[in-house]
């Protein structure tokens, strides 16, 4: 069982932006949610206690202090901790601008958990917004407000994961290119006929606009991903390994030790949960 007060909003996904739900819980031992699937994207945030969280066959071990996103369409699962059960707050929307809101924080379906020094923040923005339940249109506008600072608390907790701001269309659609076939193996070539422009064109774009080159971005993103996965998830190294890109397990373990001065078993004994 969970003690939530939690309000619902009609979901129009053909509005920009469109608030689905807000709430508050504080769960009980092994209290469990789904599987379950929604048309909308969710976000929860710990206030208190421990839990797991599973989505496509991945498990995320979280606590006080992290949260978690839930995109559309996507089978969750999640369960609290029978010691010390997790407390939450969420808050659900959609829309034409959601998925754009979303990269803005810099989380994605393959990077879905965050953490934050700012949490009591987070929930005061959503102890805030449970008082303007009545959907009028004042408070319609006054929740979308609020949904935009809870955001921008996530997108300044991940700044080192985002990229530069970007102006430009092609470098935009390469970046997405690059985060969903991350588990593939992956060439500029393939990153510029995707995107319809000459490979060097893309290359001096790219460079200009995020301070790398593409190959060097696939790297440094491959590398935040294993790392991500190492701290949070019981995946194996081999696992890892595939899910980063990497066909052999040796080498991504040499290019993360070069970068992080851990192999990634000794990172996880150290960094993980």
């Amino acid at each position: 069982m969970e003690k939530a007060t939690t309000y619902n909003f009609p979901f129009d996904d053909k509005q920009p932006l469109s608030l689905v739900c807000i709430g508050q819980a504080k769960t009980s031992p092994n209290h469990q949610y789904g599987p379950a699937t929604r048309g909308y994207y969710l976000i929860h945030y710990i206030t208190e206690g421990k839990g797991t969280f599973i989505v496509d066959g991945v498990s995320y071990h979280l606590q006080k202090g992290k949260g978690f996103l839930i995109t559309p369409h996507s089978q969750t699962f999640y369960i609290a901790d029978q010691e010390k059960p997790w407390s939450y707050v969420w808050i659900g929307f959609g829309g034409n601008l959601a998925e754009l809101l979303v990269q803005k924080t810099g989380l994605s379906s393959n990077e879905p958990i965050f953490s934050t020094k700012e949490g009591k923040i987070l929930e005061q923005y959503i102890q805030i917004g449970l008082k303007k339940s009545s959907y009028t249109t004042a408070n319609q506008l006054y929740l979308l407000g609020i949904l935009y600072q809870f955001m921008s608390v996530l997108a300044n907790s991940n700044i080192e994961k985002l990229p530069t701001t970007l102006t430009d269309d092609y470098v935009s659609q390469a970046i997405s290119y690059i985060q969903e076939h991350i588990h593939q193996p992956l060439t500029i070539q393939e990153i510029a006929t995707h995107v319809g422009i000459d490979r060097s064109y893309l290359t001096t774009k790219f460079k200009k606009l995020t301070g790398l080159a593409p190959i060097k971005y696939v790297q440094n993103y491959r590398l935040t991903l294993a790392k991500h996965y190492l701290e949070v998830s019981d995946l194996t190294i081999e696992e890892i390994a595939n899910k980063c890109g990497y066909q052999r397990t040796e080498s991504l373990n040499k290019v993360f030790k070069e970068k992080y001065q851990l192999n990634l078993s000794a990172y996880r004994k150290k960094y993980g949960v």
